[in-house]
């Protein structure tokens, strides 16, 4: 990807947004989920996909287990493409330590690995899920990494937009503890709920994995807030205040100044 110019036409904007690749299949070529709903935060893609399908809120919330989707076989798969994983597990739902999730997670986690694939786990890591995992598959520590979402380096906007998700402190702790267990670590800021990215990645880095491009770890991504999937009827009350001060933040002028600031830092993606 190539270094911005300060100024910038907007025919050269549009040629660089067109470049830029987007989704999970950056990361892996597969997606694996078994777990219908989540109700972790409130701007979820795939939520807003699901109700298109007619899957209501409460059928949302209260989360299903998709037992299919355990049960089939899985053969080990030749990536195409770029990806440096052949699996990102999961992509629309997160890891939960209550049963039955955790042991659905599991199960399918290890049909992946065992039938020799390469999965990159991605959550946002509540702590018991991060060591149990760690202990349960450390003997695959070369096929499997982790990428934890790590939003804000704020408490108060974490838990406006993820209401049910882990703090900064226990996020850091699970990274801290799944890089010095031997696994490759990286993040996620995905979106990015900081109007700037500089005091996030200051908290991350020291307890990142050591940098490999190949298996793209030891990174951090830095992507945008798509407003769209939150709900019209939550936009109010300290969620809109806190829009009201990031949307502008999101203007491509915003964003490629910081994107040239942190263009050579060897983390950075």
């Amino acid at each position: 990807m190539s270094k911005l110019k300060i100024k910038i036409s907007d025919m050269d904007k549009k040629r660089f947004l067109r470049n830029i690749k987007m989704g999970t299949k950056e990361w892996a070529y597969k997606n694996a989920n078994c777990i219908q709903g989540c109700g972790v935060c409130i701007y979820c893609y795939a939520k807003a996909m699901a109700k298109r399908r007619g899957i209501t809120e409460d059928e949302w919330n209260n989360k299903l287990i998709v037992w299919k989707r355990i049960n089939k076989n899985y053969l080990k798969l030749k990536p195409k493409g770029n990806a440096p994983w052949t699996y990102m597990f999961p992509t629309t739902h997160n890891i939960f330590i209550e049963e039955p999730y955790f042991s659905a997670c599991v199960k399918l986690l290890d049909k992946l690995l065992k039938s020799g694939n390469t999965v990159l786990v991605t959550l946002k890591p509540f702590s018991k899920v991060v060591k149990k995992l760690c202990e349960q598959f450390q003997g695959y520590r070369d096929k499997m990494a982790y990428r934890f979402t790590i939003t804000s380096a704020d408490n108060e906007i974490l838990q406006i937009f993820e209401p049910k998700g882990p703090s900064l402190e226990e996020r850091l702790e699970s990274l801290e503890f799944a890089s010095e267990s031997g696994f490759s670590t990286t993040v996620s800021a995905e979106p990015l709920l900081d109007l700037q990215p500089y005091n996030l990645i200051k908290q991350v880095e020291p307890y990142l994995s050591k940098v490999d491009y190949s298996k793209d770890i030891g990174t951090i991504w830095i992507g945008l807030l798509k407003v769209k999937y939150i709900p019209k009827s939550l936009r109010k009350g300290k969620i809109l205040e806190h829009l009201n001060r990031l949307i502008p933040t999101l203007k491509f002028e915003n964003v490629y100044r910081y994107y040239n600031e942190l263009y050579d830092h060897p983390r950075i993606k």
